[in-house]
């Protein structure tokens, strides 16, 4: 998983009015990214480019992030539902060992080979935590006001 941020900022500033929702906050912030061309990509289990897109399956992602990474660096078994039309794959995390085991289980007819595949515990942290640094990062230079907002400001 990774965020390819945009090339420049938005030209226009914002003119709607921010949720305090993180919910909402996630919808509303990959929607202003998928305006620009940023780039969201993930690759793994037998493909190289999955079928994702910023406005919708980036902020899938986005939504469930914080407590994902929160699980992970706990040591407890967390997941990540890509539940998207089209995409439809859940990405299930379970630590044992300072390794984690990261199974792909698709709702399509598109099979994952290997279906699980093993990172050592800190990799997989570091995973989830730089896609949250590029989103940042993104959000910084697409949209500033936006990305002032929490937690987006600590990403």
């Amino acid at each position: 998983m990774s965020l390819t941020p945009p090339s420049t900022e938005l030209p226009d500033p914002l003119e709607t009015e921010l949720s305090d929702d993180y919910e909402s906050l996630a919808m509303d912030a990959c929607q202003l990214l998928s305006e620009t061309d940023a780039q969201f990509i993930m690759s793994g289990f037998g493909q190289d480019e999955w079928p994702v897109d910023v406005s919708y399956d980036l902020s899938t992602v986005i939504e469930q992030l914080p407590s994902a990474m929160e699980s992970l660096r706990q040591g407890r078994s967390t997941e990540i539902d890509l539940y998207g039309q089209g995409i439809e794959r859940r990405l299930i995390f379970t630590t044992s060992n300072n390794v984690t085991e990261i199974r792909c289980v698709s709702r399509t007819s598109w099979r994952p080979h290997p279906e699980v595949e093993t990172v050592p515990h800190d990799e997989a942290l570091k995973l989830l935590a730089g896609l949250a640094g590029e989103f940042g990062a993104a959000l910084r230079r697409a949209a500033p006001e936006f990305a002032r907002r929490t937690p987006f400001a600590t990403w």
